[in-house]
């Protein structure tokens, strides 16, 4: 790869990074979300460019085996979006949304396409870092010194966000990769840096009381402790439990035997969910109407309040969203909203391929060694736990640092020959 090409793609990131985390219009309703979205979308098309000249086809015969399988099951869940935009009952919001979906997923080639992370790191750690400085200022008392036509989040912390637990996730991200940085890195300026990103990311998600960015952060940890004790395995068995819990909530016949025996009323579980029970039986029926195809990208905030209601008169539960919202616009799990909207088998096939790197990245990670790996390991870990119950990749900044993370880790399981 050419100097100036290396040069271009971290150029294109880095606009995203730094857009998606600063850049915010006063004047606008939707003045923190969209400017960011924007400046996303076109960082994504100048690297586009970057990666497509000069035109080269991919030396795929020199990637590990598991590389070429992720790369072919990400295929067939690109191919999954498709099918299920030609198959949505509202084509022309599909066709948008895939349009955006396409521009997003280009992040993933450009991480894989780094020559090195470094550099993308730093822009990553300072974007996000200035976020939690901010939000600690308002916490303090600080109000942002510009009009604002609207503000999320029940807290007013959310710093150039707009949000907190925008804020928290992010830190949270930050704080699983500066604790690999802290633990495998040979600088001490470098270890006592990282070590102080961790205080002031920690600090953030405390202040802003964030229950999901807490554990994302803390299954980053636990990740990175069981590499480092080379007792890597236990990652795998955490996630199986975590499936298994998933699976006995999502399916009724095993939901009614445990979940549903448990001597909890609906409003015990609401309040535990902060109202995601109503946005997560949504998804549910969507899933169950059209299990192959969904309802196209982009379907759920059209789709949800419909497919509540139909989940409250099966269920005979009033399973209202927080006070003051009316319905819920994100699933607040990606994974369900990916399912209801592109069906189970895009889903199915986009696991695999994230679980096929993630699982090579755990053996090259072995520690004591470069930090980069272990890194990878504890922010796309921390990130798949916090779409459980949060949506990481709505919200451009996160979106933008899991995806570059993952085409990285997918890079460096492709150059793997052990």
């Amino acid at each position: 790869m050419s100097a100036a090409r290396d040069r271009a793609i971290v150029w294109a990131i880095g606009i995203a990074l730094v857009g998606s985390a600063w850049l915010l219009d006063p004047g606008a309703q939707a003045g923190f979300d969209a400017p960011k979205r924007f400046a996303v979308l076109a960082a994504a098309a100048f690297g586009l460019v970057a990666l497509a000249w000069p035109l080269a086809l991919p030396a795929w015969r020199a990637w590990s085996r598991p590389a070429r399988l992720a790369a072919l099951f990400a295929a067939l869940a690109a191919v999954g979006l498709v099918l299920a935009t030609i198959a949505a009952e509202q084509p022309d919001v599909a066709r948008d949304a895939l349009r955006t979906l396409a521009l997003y997923a280009v992040f993933v080639p450009l991480g894989a396409a780094l020559a090195s992370s470094t550099r993308v790191a730093a822009v990553a750690a300072v974007a996000i870092g200035v976020n939690a400085l901010l939000s600690l200022a308002q916490a303090g008392g600080l109000a942002l010194p510009i009009p604002l036509a609207q503000l999320g989040g029940r807290y007013p912390t959310g710093a150039l966000l707009g949000n907190e637990a925008y804020v928290a996730i992010a830190c949270a991200l930050l704080a699983a990769a500066c604790v690999a940085v802290a633990l495998n890195a040979t600088s001490r300026r470098v270890r006592f840096g990282a070590i102080a990103l961790v205080a002031v990311a920690v600090a953030t998600i405390a202040v802003n009381r964030q229950i999901t960015a807490s554990v994302a952060l803390a299954a980053g940890v636990v990740a990175i402790v069981a590499v480092r004790l080379n007792a890597g395995r236990l990652v795998p068995v955490g996630a199986g439990i975590v499936a298994l819990a998933l699976a006995t909530a999502a399916v009724p016949v095993l939901r009614g035997a445990t979940w549903g025996a448990l001597p909890f009323g609906v409003e015990t579980y609401q309040r535990t969910t902060t109202y995601r029970l109503g946005a997560w039986a949504a998804a549910d029926e969507m899933i169950a109407a059209r299990p192959w195809t969904g309802y196209g990208p982009g379907s759920y905030a059209a789709q949800a309040q419909p497919h509540r209601l139909a989940a409250e008169l099966r269920l005979r539960e009033r399973l209202i969203p927080p006070p003051p919202s009316s319905a819920f616009v994100y699933a607040h799990q990606d994974y369900l909203q990916l399912a209801a909207e592109a069906g189970l088998p895009t889903l199915a096939v986009l696991l695999a391929s994230l679980a096929l790197v993630l699982g090579r990245l755990l053996r090259i990670a072995r520690s004591p060694g470069p930090p980069e790996a272990l890194a990878l390991v504890g922010v796309l870990v921390a990130g798949a736990v916090a779409a459980l119950a949060w949506f990481p990749l709505q919200i451009p900044l996160v979106a933008v640092v899991l995806l570059v993370a993952a085409g990285r880790a997918w890079r460096v399981v492709a150059e793997d020959r052990a």
